[in-house]
């Protein structure tokens, strides 16, 4: 209801009781009139009070006993009746009047009143006086003239705010350099909007990273040109605000940086006492283009409203549209193109170098900070040197095995095989890693199952496999959880589980988790951010080895579940001592294991190149396999009538019918049959996509070209081993 409903209502309800004043006694009467929430007072033919209600005593301020009996003249003066003595006459000589006026109250506050006079005559028509029926708008005048001067301001603002940025406009639409307009960017802030520092990232849409170019605070220019790029899947505010396209405003911010909530950086100096409370990040952007970011800093919690949003959003989009103004005018040869390239390709190479050299590292600082403590007893202490000298040598065979590392994310990676003590391997990797759950807290179990035997692989990697998942289980495990490790026999593999009680991993990542440079977008991330090269490395390596791994998780906060199969090499042929899984390795037990695997083996080799098709055939026959090869889809179905292979190589790139258009066709007869033919795509499509798209397609494995004849070999045992 309304105030003017409530108003009208308690109107007739007074009418109705004056009407109706002969059936009612005084204490009806009154209970009536006490009861309704507007102010009544009633006045006889003298003008003088003889009558009013609870409310009306409650907003007079005046008690009945010193308001009744008294005219108008003596409560308000001679000035102040004689503004209302007009209406007065009206309502004593029977008409209804409502009038509006501003009254000094004998309180000496002033207000602004709606009196609406109600006449009350006999039965024979005469006035016996009035009802006056008051409500006070003071309130809603000055809430209205408060608007009024709010719009006036605001409007003043708002053109103000319109000519700095048809100013910055016009200096941007002259600016030749980057920085030119990061300082027009900065002067319209400290002048438009709340602002100690501000900080301007440009975002790299080829390798999806930002770039630090410019920041400000204190009234000095910070050097930023050697801050390294910031992944835009990291946590931050910037960075969150290029993948979601929105404002980010940060409140409580020193205290949200001082817990580790997010990547913050402080803009200003704490000399003075002061920190940052707040900030603002616009994404700029042009054309549906996210180009890059603008923060800006506040002593004030809470300091940014919408204006300041829509100001600072305005102004980015402005230095967008001008900072891709130049890239377009700078865009003029292919050897600009040709240096992005190359600088994408240094930024994977050193964010993988850096990958590779953390995990030694870890070993050896932390077992050598663990040395200053006086309390180790010379075991451990033997322990630890034992350990930091391997891993010292590890780190100085990641030196060597650089250009092997940034083979893996071509396919392309070589290792020497070797039969392999699993145990052993794990047991290395949880030695180093160990010092990195210990300073978190975390409980390191490890359960060893008997005769898992040895698997064919090389040590120093499958020990790099386990590493990155112990780290990775660490690091998205809390203070005071528990990391698993178990070592098992599942038949013809060899099984490593690593299960954390960490984050968990959200269900909608969880396809995506082994993916290059991939990061979840929930609390994961947003705490522990990381390159997102690990779980990818580990794919790799597995999949060398002709083994597979998988991740399992119930959801966020629910821990997870990493799992490595590989095919294991039978006691039989390598000399095992016992059944605890002890072997007297034999260097030429390995490809005996693989040949016995191909003795026999019916393989359909289709590819369109005659050198590479000579190639893979020599390479399988060698291990005893039968061999068909053909150069085209339609020459593999004319063999395919001769009768159904062991197992299928094929190309991809085909004239005619290509491998993804065979490898369905296949599947589609296979089902109806029930049957299902290892098939292996052998491609020099050999990205991520492409990967995918072969598995999707009906593939079990992807391995690119060039082909070396052992991975070949050990891919096709591993493949051929786990369909038995």
């Amino acid at each position: 209801m309304t105030p003017m409903d409530e108003h009208d209502l308690s109107r007739d309800r007074v009418v109705a009781a004056l009407a109706d004043s002969t059936q009612l006694g005084e204490e009806q009467l009154r209970l009536i009139f006490d009861a309704l929430p507007t102010p009544i007072a009633y006045l006889d033919a003298d003008e003088r009070y003889r009558f009013d209600n609870k409310s009306h005593e409650r907003w007079f301020g005046r008690p009945r006993a010193e308001l009744y009996g008294r005219s108008l003249r003596e409560v308000f003066g001679e000035e102040q009746y004689a503004e209302l003595r007009p209406f007065v006459e009206r309502a004593l000589a029977g008409e209804q009047t409502t009038f509006e006026r501003e009254v000094d109250y004998p309180d000496g506050s002033r207000r602004s009143i709606n009196v609406t006079c109600v006449p009350e005559a006999d039965g024979e028509g005469r006035v016996r006086g009035f009802v006056a029926i008051i409500r006070d708008l003071t309130k809603r005048r000055r809430a209205e003239e408060a608007a009024r001067e709010a719009e006036q301001k605001a409007l003043s603002e708002y053109d103000a705010l319109l000519q700095r940025l048809s100013h910055l406009a016009e200096s941007f639409g002259t600016a030749r350099d980057h920085l030119t307009v990061f300082r027009d960017l900065r002067d319209f802030a400290t002048v438009s909007v709340p602002c100690i520092g501000i900080f301007i990232s440009l975002y790299d849409e080829g390798r999806d990273v930002r770039v630090a170019k410019y920041a400000w605070g204190d009234g000095e220019e910070v050097d930023v040109s050697q801050l390294p790029p910031m992944p835009v899947s990291s946590e931050g505010p910037n960075s969150r605000a290029v993948r979601t396209r929105q404002v980010v405003i940060t409140n409580d911010y020193w205290e949200t940086k001082q817990k580790g909530r997010g990547q913050l950086g402080i803009l200003v100096g704490e000399d003075n006492g002061l920190r940052p409370q707040s900030s603002l990040v616009v994404p700029m952007a042009t054309m549906g283009r996210i180009v890059g970011t603008v923060e800006v800093q506040s002593y004030e919690n809470h300091a940014y409203r919408e204006d300041h949003v829509t100001a600072m959003r305005m102004a980015a989009n402005l230095a967008a549209v001008a900072i891709e103004n130049m890239r377009l005018l700078q865009f003029e040869s292919r050897a600009r193109i040709a240096a992005e390239e190359s600088n994408h390709l240094k930024d994977e190479f050193l964010a993988t170098l850096s990958h590779e050299l953390r995990t030694p590292l870890t070993a050896i600082l932390g077992w050598s900070s663990m040395m200053r403590d006086a309390r180790l007893d010379e075991k451990t202490r033997a322990t630890a040197l034992e350990i930091i000298e391997r891993n010292a040598r590890t780190q100085q065979q990641i030196v060597d095995d650089i250009l092997d590392v940034s083979r893996i994310i071509t396919g392309q990676l070589r290792f020497d095989a070797e039969p392999t003590d699993v145990r052993r391997v794990v047991e290395a990797a949880v030695d180093t890693v160990r010092p990195t759950a210990a300073a978190k807290s975390i409980t390191l179990r490890t359960t060893f199952e008997p005769g898992v035997g040895p698997v064919m692989g090389e040590p120093r990697r499958l020990q790099q496999v386990v590493w990155n998942l112990l780290l990775n289980a660490v690091k998205f495990t809390p203070i005071g959880g528990e990391v698993r490790v178990r070592v098992e026999r599942d038949g013809a593999h060899a099984r490593v589980v690593v299960t954390d009680t960490g984050v968990g991993i959200a269900p909608n990542f969880l396809p995506f988790v082994f993916d290059r440079f991939r990061q979840g977008d929930q609390s994961t991330t947003r705490t522990h951010g990381g390159l997102g090269l690990g779980l990818a490395i580990v794919r790799h390596l597995v999949e060398l080895h002709g083994g597979a791994v998988r991740a399992e998780s119930d959801g966020e906060g629910r821990g997870a579940t990493f799992t490595v199969e590989l095919p294991v090499l039978r006691n039989a042929d390598f000399g095992l001592r016992n059944e605890e899984g002890a072997s007297a390795k034999d260097e030429s037990a390995g490809p005996n294991q693989q040949s016995e695997i191909l003795q026999g083996l019916r393989v359909l080799v289709v590819d369109d190149e005659p050198d590479a098709l000579d190639l893979i055939k020599a390479i399988l026959e060698r291990r005893g396999a039968s061999v068909t090869a053909v150069p085209t889809a339609d020459a593999a179905w004319g063999a395919l009538e001769g009768g159904w292979p062991d197992l299928l190589l094929c190309d991809i790139g085909m004239p005619g019918e290509d491998g993804y258009q065979l490898i369905r066709r296949l599947r589609s007869l296979e089902s109806a049959r029930g049957l299902t033919t290892p098939a292996v795509a052998l491609t020099a499509y050999a990205g991520e996509a492409d990967r995918a798209h072969a598995l999707e397609a009906g593939f079990q494995l992807h391995v690119a070209k060039p082909i070396d004849p052992a991975g070949l070999i050990s891919v096709i045992a591993g493949l051929v081993e786990r369909q038995k």
